[in-house]
């Protein structure tokens, strides 16, 4: 999956489960040589006002290796799938995958 698919991906998910939050995207650069994980330009984005009492952080982008990482909350994944997208979605959100919600 690319960036935007990703970004596509959660903002469906956190938009058909919740009302009344906000969101803030941007994005940003890793310093020289990374931050251990994410290597160069990252698309970050903050949800407020959710449910779960906390603010969510989605960060997307890639490793030193060139692999797709995303982190959403305290989850991570290596060049994520759907499948993948769904299980963090559920850890981190309570969203049920898409058609069992």
């Amino acid at each position: 999956m690319t960036t935007p698919e990703i970004q596509k991906y959660i903002d469906a998910a956190v938009s058909a489960k919740f009302d009344g939050f906000t969101s803030e995207s941007e994005e940003l650069t890793t310093s020289e040589g990374g931050d251990g994980r994410f290597l160069g330009k990252v698309s970050a984005t903050r949800y407020s006002g959710l449910p779960i009492g906390r603010d969510i952080f989605v960060v997307v982008g890639q490793t030193a290796e060139a692999a797709q990482i995303v982190k959403v909350g305290r989850s991570e994944c290596l060049r994520p799938t759907t499948t993948d997208l769904d299980l963090i979605l559920k850890k981190e959100l309570g969203i049920e995958p898409q058609g069992e919600g």
